[in-house]
């Protein structure tokens, strides 16, 4: 699976702390090992970096003459442009992530956010695409609509439906959570409740204007996609 974050830097910190360090810090990625150089609170001299090198199983000093040469092979994990995560309730929960290399993946998990007993699938990842060309105009639409983001309430859900998917959404570092904020357009939201005679309860509107702001980015990944990718485009059986 493509990593886009240190897993093991807790581990890691432990170690470096047993052996006499105050803290660590992530360097990147060298085969499928994480690699933490250590270092001391207060400023101190201590020669070559010392580097620990600390996977799922394994957490130990890197036994290297040339220290430097290993942390300049050192592969850095890619940024994430932007992200959508689907936790459905009742079918397939996915990720997607654009990273800063260009790659849009798709990750299915199941139901893996509930714990391994209730998966009723293996992982599955897939590269949709690569366009750099994409992540520069998604970056562009973050930028032009920041204060937007920024005001937007940090949770948008639709409330009306019991079950379904819990979201989230980042773009760069703001990230907005919710359920079931794309399941159903809120557009004609108000006509709806004079139908049915109900009221209008505050969380309608947000969400509304959230749909609105997402839809910029739906149809920008859809220039360079046609297939479905967020909730609410899938027909039935096709997540």
């Amino acid at each position: 699976m493509i990593k886009t974050k240190p897993e093991y830097r807790t581990q890691a910190l432990k170690f470096a702390q047993k052996n006499g360090f105050d803290k660590v810090y992530f360097q990147g990625m060298l085969d499928d090992f994480e690699v933490y150089t250590c270092d001391f609170k207060t400023p101190s001299v201590i020669g070559l970096p010392q580097i620990v090198f600390a996977d799922e199983k394994t957490v130990d000093f890197a036994k290297y003459r040339d220290p430097f040469r290993l942390l300049d092979t050192c592969k850095k994990l890619p940024k994430v442009v932007f992200e959508y995560d689907c936790m459905c309730w009742f079918g397939n929960s996915y990720n997607l992530k654009l990273l800063e290399d260009g790659r849009l993946v798709r990750l299915a998990y199941g139901y893996s956010k509930l714990g391994p007993q209730d998966r009723i699938a293996e992982d599955k990842e897939y590269i949709l695409l690569n366009s750099p060309k994409l992540v520069k105009e998604i970056k562009q639409l973050i930028k032009d609509n920041k204060n937007e983001l920024r005001n937007t309430p940090k949770e948008v859900s639709n409330f009306n439906v019991m079950d379904g998917a819990g979201e989230t959404f980042r773009f760069g570092r703001i990230k907005i959570y919710g359920s079931n904020a794309l399941s159903y357009s809120m557009e004609n939201y108000k006509e709806e409740l004079k139908r049915w005679n109900a009221v209008e309860v505050g969380w309608e509107e947000p969400l509304l204007q959230f749909q609105k702001l997402f839809k910029k980015f739906q149809d920008k990944f859809h220039e360079y996609f046609e297939l479905p990718l967020f909730n609410g485009e899938f027909k039935e059986g096709e997540e």
